[in-house]
């Protein structure tokens, strides 16, 4: 078994140096939940009984996640709207687990015009993808997992598919509660493009890492996303100086904070530095790139609600749903 993963992280070392863009099916790289989306939208470490995290890394899987059930919504802006589903099950020999997820983008409703200009009818645009997913514990320290996505993009009656796969490993030190991730997104292949022409995939490299200090009953989350592309920042400020370093490392990066982790109530507040910077708005307060969400626990169910803001034009809700099947079809792990 061991040998086996090794192999396949190599496999996914090696599609790197392949998948350097950003073009198609970016709805992939999307918050996968409430609770992510308030964490900075790109939270990738944290181990707990939250089963829609195997969604942004499926190596998170652990014992507390057997038989839960999550379920999110989004109300993006100009009324399109995002949604994802995951369950999460242990397998018998208890160090490996299998998931199954799926996530949709539903871009609305466009007007058809023919090439003058005159109305035809109307024409939908729509994203899905449904993911498989298998997670292997290796030892007190180290987990091992791997997600393969069918994915879908319709245009009218254009469409595009692509196999793609998420492979992540976690260091989890369960005695200080630290946890570190690294995290291979997207690596696979558009076997059906639009145009008869390969596009860019979404592959991203990201690195997380959370934390929960003994004392204090607060979940800190570091993510760096896009590694693999350094330059995300524009060449220049908005004074004509030469970006430094220090805005192109933050442009990398999300934080964020879970207050009372897996209690009856949370509140969780995150800042994506890129999106600030990218949707500020020049004299004017607008806290782009902020989010602050809570979650409440009643009997078998948990529910989250999130608000990002984008622009001063719009922003976004999240809305999340978890469901604890193993307590209400059996008690085998608790919330707490």
């Amino acid at each position: 078994m061991n040998s086996k993963w090794i192999f396949v992280f190599l496999l996914c070392f090696h599609a790197v140096s392949a998948q350097n863009g950003e073009e198609i099916f970016q709805f992939m790289n999307l918050p996968i939940s409430a609770r992510q989306a308030a964490l900075g939208g790109t939270a990738n470490a944290s181990w707990d009984s939250d089963a829609n995290m195997t969604l942004a890394n499926p190596a998170l899987v652990n014992e507390k996640m057997h038989n839960q059930f999550g379920i999110n919504y989004t109300t993006y802006l100009d009324d399109i709207s995002y949604g994802t589903v995951s369950y999460v099950r242990q397998l018998n020999d208890e160090k490996s687990y299998v998931s199954i997820g799926g996530r949709f983008v539903d871009y609305g409703t466009f007007k058809q015009s023919d090439n003058i200009g005159n109305e035809t009818g109307t024409f939908q645009v729509k994203d899905a993808a449904i993911t498989l997913g298998y997670g292997y514990n290796i030892g007190d320290f180290f987990t091992l997992g791997t997600n393969v996505s069918y994915v879908t993009s319709t245009i009218e009656t254009y469409q595009s598919q692509a196999i793609l796969a998420d492979f992540g490993v976690v260091f989890h030190d369960i005695d200080y509660n630290n946890n570190l991730s690294l995290v291979f997104k997207n690596v696979g292949f558009q076997f059906d493009p639009y145009n008869e022409e390969q596009e860019k995939l979404p592959f991203q490299l990201n690195l997380g890492f959370s934390t929960r200090p003994e004392f204090i009953p607060v979940e800190l989350s570091v993510t760096m996303s896009n590694i693999q592309n350094w330059n995300l920042s524009d060449p220049t400020n908005a004074n004509g100086d030469k970006t430094g370093l220090g805005k192109e490392l933050l442009d990398h990066l999300a934080v964020g904070a879970e207050f009372f982790p897996e209690k009856g109530f949370n509140l969780r507040l995150g800042y994506n530095f890129k999106r600030g910077s990218e949707m500020s708005v020049e004299n004017a307060r607008s806290f782009a790139g902020l989010n602050f969400g809570i979650g409440f626990r009643i009997s078998y169910f948990r529910f989250d609600y999130t608000h990002s803001r984008y622009h001063n034009s719009g922003n976004v809700n999240t809305f999340g749903l978890k469901i604890n099947l193993e307590e209400m079809l059996g008690k085998r792990y608790s919330w707490e």
